[in-house]
């Protein structure tokens, strides 16, 4: 079981950068800009509430005042390996919750399997994603066992966390509401909807639409693409080509979610059936007696299980509804691949809890352990590299960043990229945050470049639209996150980094990726006025090599 988890702690620690990427300067660099200036404490509390986009990221914004208070720093890295805690901590609350049930502990082997694979790697290397998608699911799960485990104080604490680490935190309330009904426990029910009430209403004080009122209206047009988009969220884990096209990608999370929602609706029935039978004595027939003889702590298992099947449901319906006007590459992109992943876990699960037949047991296990294998398997093959360019393109674009004022997700000269540059600059001026040595030591291989690029390499430049495009045919990927190919274009004030991207594979092997050689695009209209050397730098084994291509002139 520590192999997946091994594992996924060591490629964060390996490609994880310390650099904040697009939406991350709002609730980490210029949340604490606004905490160091504003020391009264009605304002730091306002901060801690202030939305960031369309939710409230209390709990990500404490993490990063704890690391801020106990070192004076900002590091995103240190984000990055917090918010992979709270996932182990959801790891943690499973394990507990299933060794309680008394079924065989090996049964438990596919959760690890299917909840640390590498589809979902925007969660854990992009700080705004690791600290709303990881701690929101942490709490839920906490509330969920808590609720299971009757402790009910303690869950309405868990829930409210919940609420205020992401917006979707607030479907931990109709989770609970269904443990509280099912369990017929009307006095609690009671008081978690008035806390969910005033959690939720507080929550949503002052906060804005943000456009969600339109996805009414794209739903009303398309409506198949928000029922397609609600299986392909919930079937996510198997979108083994990340870089298809969307229709091949799709395919197969469709037909799957679908496949196991057919599992998961049975079990809801077989949830609500005890309940009806001692609400409204219907249906008339008894509870069988396997029913009867299930052990409170496989109860309390299954409640657990119901709640976060409730939570992701209410999840995926939300999602379909309103995020299809993005474009349906959206049902399965990275940042949302946690809750398939959770989906899976948990209708694995419930088919383990509800069975009693050793034989019927020990078959959907092994089933149910090559699938998660394989799918894990086939995340390192098809998203590993993913990962690795994501990181060699982050660390080049965090000079471009402290240098030349763009590079961490804004157009340059833009008014936001104005904002981030003065707000970094103010950073690095206050020691709070210091960016990466390593790409200066990239930048002074390339001062030591005089020579043209021999001919014999192959490498064309060529110009259209006020773009150069850069293509090397025999360059070759590398997961090393210290080898990589980049463009430049220097002068002897200036120097551009442009990230020599790998050509994606058109062959027959859907599984392949990348293809050898490698191109990027370089916006002319990123660069000041001047004349510039451009030209390539590799980088392998600690040694680099390179040379200039032509002249190039912004008028």
């Amino acid at each position: 079981m520590t192999l997946p988890v091994l594992l996924w702690v060591a490629v964060i620690l390996y490609y994880s950068v310390n650099l904040p990427w697009y939406d991350d300067f709002d609730p980490f660099p210029d949340f604490l800009r606004q905490w160091i200036n504003d020391e009264a404490l009605s304002d730091r509390l306002k901060l801690l509430f202030q939305p960031n986009n369309e939710h409230r990221m209390v709990i990500g914004k404490l993490v990063t005042l704890s690391y801020y208070w106990v070192t004076g720093h900002l590091n995103f890295t240190f984000l990055h390996i917090a918010g992979a805690c709270f996932t182990l901590g959801t790891l943690y609350i499973f394990w507990i919750s299933f060794s309680k049930s008394k079924i065989n502990w090996w049964y438990f082997l596919p959760v690890p399997f299917l909840l640390f694979q590498l589809q979902y790697h925007l969660v854990f290397l992009w700080a705004i994603c690791s600290l709303q998608h990881q701690p929101v699911v942490f709490f839920i799960c906490l509330s969920m066992f808590l609720l299971s485990r009757e402790r009910f104080a303690w869950a309405v604490l868990a829930a409210i966390c919940a609420t205020y680490a992401m917006s979707n935190g607030i479907f931990v309330w109709p989770a609970g509401v269904v443990i509280l009904v099912l369990r017929s426990n009307y006095k609690q029910l009671g008081i978690w909807f008035a806390a969910g009430a005033l959690a939720v209403g507080f929550y949503f004080y002052g906060l804005s639409a943000q456009g969600n009122e339109s996805s009414i209206a794209f739903f009303v047009k398309y409506p198949h693409l928000s029922v397609l988009g609600f299986f392909a969220f919930l079937g996510g884990l198997f979108d083994f080509f990340p870089e298809k096209t969307i229709v091949v990608r799709s395919t197969l999370p469709v037909i799957m979610g679908f496949l196991v929602m057919i599992w998961i609706v049975i079990w809801l029935y077989r949830q609500l059936v005890p309940w009806l039978q001692a609400t409204f004595n219907w249906p008339k027939r008894s509870v069988s007696s396997s029913n009867a003889e299930i052990s409170a702590d496989r109860k309390s298992l299954d409640s657990f299980l119901l709640g976060i099947l409730t939570f992701l449901l209410v999840n995926a319906l939300i999602i379909g509804l309103l995020r299809p006007r993005f474009g349906f590459f959206v049902m399965i992109v990275s940042n949302y691949k946690m809750y398939p992943a959770l989906f899976l876990t948990v209708a694995y699960l419930t088919f383990i809890n509800a069975t009693s037949r050793k034989l019927i047991q020990k078959r959907v296990f092994k089933f149910a352990l090559i699938v998660s294998i394989a799918i894990w398997g086939i995340s390192i093959y098809s998203y590993l590299p993913v990962i690795s360019e994501r990181n060699k393109y982050l660390t080049v674009n965090g000079y471009n960043q402290e240098h030349n004022a763009f590079g961490l997700g804004h157009v340059p000269f833009s008014k936001g990229a104005a904002y981030v540059d003065t707000l970094m600059k103010q950073m690095v001026s206050w020691s709070v945050f210091k960016y990466p040595d390593a790409p200066q030591t990239l930048a002074d291989n390339i001062g030591r470049i005089q020579n043209p690029m021999p001919q014999q390499k192959g490498i064309t430049v060529t110009e259209r639209d006020s773009i150069l495009y850069i293509n090397d045919p025999e360059s070759k990927f590398s997961l090393n996150r210290n080898h990589g190919q980049y463009a430049f274009v220097r002068d002897a004030e200036q120097l551009y980094f442009f990230k020599m991207a790998p050509h994606k594979y058109s062959g027959r092997n859907i599984f392949r990726q990348y293809d050898k050689g490698s191109d990027t695009e370089i916006p002319l209209t990123a660069l000041k006025p001047g004349s510039y050397d451009l030209g390539i730098i590799n980088i392998e084994n600690g040694k680099s090599e390179g040379g200039l291509l032509r002249k190039i002139t912004i008028p």
